[in-house]
């Protein structure tokens, strides 16, 4: 047999991926937190929705290729194609220099309502704006226990955009998008029936521990606050006594820091669904979710112990129900689940096997920079302005030189610092850039910044600090003791997963990114796209063949 006919054969031999069908429902579901190597540690053990969205085409280890491992920028990337460089949503909040201000990403403006949420900040266009765009009778819906990650999602033009607000329940804004009594009524019902259910019996807001998750229980002291690693947590065992415990602050907390939450999303979600009959109308639609709880338990209480492990279970068996709502639709669709960013367990645990670990205290950081820039430079003032001590903004008005003077004297501190492994100024991270078609395995630190970074509203000197460090430091059972934000792999790194009715096992080592989700879907339902950064995965036929 000739070289031609060999290759020839194993052409043929090769396995072909079947393409899933034309959906008329695509669910798009992020796992706020959901770092690749959480999902990998468990993945062996998962046996419901997790198991099953992750039996088709799986990218186990994905990428947020930027640096800026935020919500905001993270959930941005997902359905819109673009990096946050593309997108504008460079943070959860940003310092506006012309204000003097903060701006919170999904703000929906200085003359609105300050309650207000929109995707005004969002400069991009989502998956649902172009499939609308195309097919006007195609809708889009989004539902999230947070509002930066619904709206990032849902885009422009949605039919209904819904997040969970603290002693309310699910509500929307006129801002995010359609908000007539056909968008509200329906959640009002919800939040209605589900304050009257817990009146009459509180929730079981930390399901027991198997033995596995009851292995990992083993008391901490994270910075100044003596954690026991119990579940259900200490904190939470009292919050349901009180005579309208649901109504209160510290129940909403600690509602949010646990399994619970995300019960109330899907099902919130499985409402949505229902009463919209999507699928089953004259176009395709488009539900966003976001599940927000296992950001909530990772920042609260780390992701290497006995609560993450009980957090993982109740999702994979959560996910399982909502999979098998969708498979009773009766409607070809298709699932992505992704996360937004990764994350690392808390310093001190994460120190356990890991000696690089460590905690930063990051105010305390900026404050000393800014003392020892006012004793260098003579300033009555801090020239800094940073509630992020990895995005350095200078703030000495139009006087060029003074600005100057200072980023050298920043920069020459900073490089200083133990902590610090790599600094970067403006004009640093501009000339950065990133050639089309570069793996996201291979970016430099500056090129994570440089897809991440937008003009107008990044700082004027970024700082990368050591992997696995820990900002802040916790002072009592409710502070966060861990977290992301950083610009090193375990917080980029996240599982990318397609799935559908006979999809084909297959899992990828290629660094697939977020950015490339919407330019696959978008093959998927034959719409075309603007320009974005991503590109199309082959999920069988759909890429253009």
């Amino acid at each position: 047999m000739n070289k031609l006919s060999l290759l020839l054969a194993a052409a043929l031999a090769a396995p072909v991926t079947a393409a899933p069908p034309e959906p008329k429902l695509i669910v798009a579901i992020s796992v706020d937190q959901f770092s690749a190597e959480l999902y990998n540690r468990y993945r062996a053990g998962f046996t419901g929705g997790l198991k099953t969205i992750g039996s088709g085409i799986a990218y186990p280890v994905g990428y947020q290729s930027h640096a800026a491992t935020e919500t905001c920028p993270g959930h941005s990337t997902i359905l819109t194609g673009r990096h946050p460089s593309g997108t504008g949503i460079v943070a959860n909040s940003w310092f506006d220099k012309k204000t003097g201000s903060n701006v919170y990403c999904v703000s929906a403006g200085l003359n609105a309502d300050p309650q207000a949420r929109g995707p005004q900040n969002l400069r991009a266009t989502t998956l649902g704006d172009w499939m609308k765009k195309a097919v006007p009778a195609d809708r889009v819906f989004a539902v999230s226990g947070k509002d930066r990650a619904a709206i990032t999602m849902a885009g422009h033009m949605s039919n209904g955009t819904y997040w969970w607000a603290d002693k309310e329940g699910f509500r929307t804004s006129s801002f995010a998008g359609a908000a007539g009594p056909e968008v509200t009524q329906p959640a009002k019902a919800f939040d209605a029936k589900l304050f009257a259910d817990w009146a009459a019996k509180a929730p079981v807001i930390w399901p027991a521990p198997s033995a596995a998750c009851a292995a990992l229980q083993k008391p901490y002291r994270f910075g100044k606050a003596d954690i026991s690693g119990k579940v259900p947590p200490d904190a939470t065992l009292h919050v349901e006594d009180a005579p309208g415990f649901a109504a209160t602050a510290e129940f909403q907390d600690q509602l949010r820091a646990s399994p619970l939450f995300d019960k109330l999303i899907l099902a919130f979600a499985t409402q949505v669904l229902d009463q919209n009959q999507l699928g089953k109308g004259p176009g395709t639609d488009l539900l966003a979710v976001s599940l927000s709880a296992t950001d909530y338990v990772g920042h609260r209480y780390g992701n290497g112990g006995a609560e993450m492990c009980v957090q993982m279970a109740a999702l994979d068996e959560g996910l399982g129900r909502f999979v098998e709502h969708l498979k009773g639709l009766g409607v070809p669709f298709v699932v992505v689940l992704t996360a937004d960013h990764g994350s690392t367990d808390a310093a001190e645990r994460e120190h356990d096997h890991d000696p690089q670990a460590s905690r930063l205290d990051g105010g305390a950081l900026v404050s000393d920079l800014n003392k020892a820039l006012k004793q260098q430079l003579d300033l009555a003032y801090d020239p800094i302005e940073s509630g992020d001590p990895q995005q350095i903004v200078i703030n000495v008005g139009a006087d060029a030189a003074l600005a100057a003077k200072v980023q050298d004297a920043a920069v020459a501190w900073l490089k200083a610092r133990p902590e610090v492994r790599e600094v970067l100024t403006r004009a640093q991270v501009e000339a950065a850039t990133v050639a089309p078609g570069t793996p996201a395995d291979t970016l430099t630190i500056a090129q994570r910044f440089n897809e991440s970074y937008d003009p107008e509203r990044s700082g004027d000197i970024a700082v990368a600090f050591g992997p696995r460090t820990s900002f802040g430091v916790p002072r009592g059972p409710t502070d966060y003791v861990a977290g992301h934000g950083s610009p090193w792999d375990h917080d980029r790194q996240v599982p990318i997963l397609f799935w559908w009715p006979g999809a084909p096992g297959e899992s990828r080592p290629a660094p697939a990114e977020t950015v490339d989700i919407a330019p696959t879907l978008a093959a998927l339902v034959k719409v075309q796209t603007p320009k974005v950064d991503g590109k199309c995965l082959d999920l069988g036929a759909n890429c253009g063949r």
